[in-house]
């Protein structure tokens, strides 16, 4: 296994970088949208360029559709389908460390905070999609024997070395 590369982190957050790619694949999109619509302009069958793109024929005639029904504006992003986040990367990034300082567990207390310190609303399965996205997992409480030792740790430790 090679060595670990020496990456400038300057530029930009990990969000901000995973943000600029969604964009960009989002153009993506839509450029394939205008190269299947521009062979159709030259007299390329909807067959010969769905294979030429890798798309199905009926995926090509939608696209067609789109293109009939009103031009570059219907081959974007239609509405509700999964359009801009209602936090910014810079706000997910200012949660990720709140959720860190605060000790925040459950996505119910996130929810929370992101209703009070952004004054967004979000359904309880969307927080938990935004929580995974910012590399929080789910995971089981622990129970706690009541009548512990609160130094159980150390005493574990202390044992298991002799």
């Amino acid at each position: 296994m090679g060595r670990k590369p020496n990456i400038n982190k300057d530029f930009a957050s990990v969000e901000e970088l995973q943000f600029r790619i969604k964009r960009l694949e989002y153009d993506v999109k839509v450029l394939n949208k205008l190269y299947f619509i521009n062979d159709v302009y030259h007299g390329v069958s909807i067959k010969e360029s769905c294979k030429k793109l890798g798309i199905t024929n009926v995926t090509g005639s939608n696209w067609l559709k789109q293109w009939n029904k009103g031009g570059f504006d219907f081959l974007g992003r239609k509405t509700g389908s999964g359009g801009q986040s209602k936090l910014t990367p810079r706000q997910k990034e200012e949660l990720s460390k709140i959720i860190i300082e605060n000790e925040i567990y459950s996505s119910k207390q996130a929810l929370e905070l992101i209703k009070e310190k952004f004054g967004v609303e979000y359904s309880i399965r969307q927080v938990e999609r935004i929580l995974r996205d910012l590399k929080f997992g789910y995971s089981k409480p622990y129970t706690v024997y009541s009548k512990m030792p609160e130094d159980a740790e150390e005493l574990l430790k202390k044992n298991s070395k002799e």
